[in-house]
């Protein structure tokens, strides 16, 4: 079993137990509650955009890592993001492999005006739901998680509820599965979920292949300034980027880095 099918299967189970504690017309009317949003398919919606745009990720472990930082503290992190000028925020929220929390999407959402995207492995359409009510303006799919027919169903939920969203795909044959829709950023993901392995070439071949009108996100392996101008000659709207700057003694000077604001 790879770690992209043992993480479907514990996710599921996992929204099994959540629906029992709350239904989904009492998480519906909770979400309903949140009508905010604050503009993140606006800020990454040009595929040349002029200046570097890094989406800054909050996240205390990783499989391929384990744990990144023991003091994490959400809400010092996330305003150190955005004095070093962060376009937008992740927040990890998955448990068992990340360490990750809703509670810690609430904390960030707090703490800045950037708006925040929502990172897991999404199974069910309630937690679009579940991420509307918790205060997300946007959510990670992970598309070699997903059906073609669950992607159009998701992408219309997400729709209604104002959640913009970013399609991840680490291939061309995932790609495929979103062909002929429109209205979210796809992410191009170095990492392949399946074997955890990171190859930037895999972003760049995407790159090359996919629509210029469609923006893109380059996400993980991004730890320098120099890959940074790789991608951003390619024409990419942004970067997504966590371990770096969760690592870093100065995260705020580490996304100057990656901008070219030294």
């Amino acid at each position: 079993m790879t770690f992209l099918e043992k993480v479907a299967e514990e996710k599921k189970a996992a929204v099994s137990l959540l629906k029992q504690r709350m239904s989904l017309a009492e998480l519906k009317e909770k979400a309903d509650s949140n009508k905010g949003k604050r503009r993140f398919f606006e800020t990454f919606s040009k595929r040349f955009p002029g200046e570097v745009k890094i989406i800054a990720e909050v996240k205390r472990a990783s499989p391929s890592r384990g744990l990144l930082r023991s003091d994490l503290h959400v809400g010092d992190l996330v305003r150190a993001y955005e004095n070093g000028g962060a376009s937008a925020i992740s927040v990890i929220t998955e448990e068992r492999h990340f360490m990750g929390s809703l509670a810690s999407l609430g904390e960030a959402r707090k703490a800045t005006g950037l708006p925040a995207l929502r990172k897991d492995f999404i199974v069910d359409p309630y937690e679009l739901y579940e991420s509307k009510a918790y205060g997300a303006d946007a959510v990670l799919l992970i598309g070699e998680m997903l059906e073609r027919s669950q992607i159009e169903e998701y992408l219309g939920v997400a729709q209604e509820l104002m959640l913009d969203v970013l399609f991840e795909v680490h291939s061309m044959r995932t790609y495929e599965k979103v062909r002929g829709f429109s209205g979210f950023i796809l992410g191009v993901n170095n990492r392949n979920l399946e074997t955890l392995d990171v190859d930037l070439q895999t972003g760049f071949r995407i790159i090359e292949e996919i629509p210029k009108d469609y923006p893109v996100i380059v996400e993980s392996g991004i730890e320098g300034r120099r890959q940074v101008e790789a991608f951003m000659q390619k024409g990419v709207s942004g970067f997504l980027i966590g371990t770096s700057l969760v690592l870093s003694e100065d995260p705020a000077g580490k996304l100057r880095e990656f901008r070219g604001h030294v």
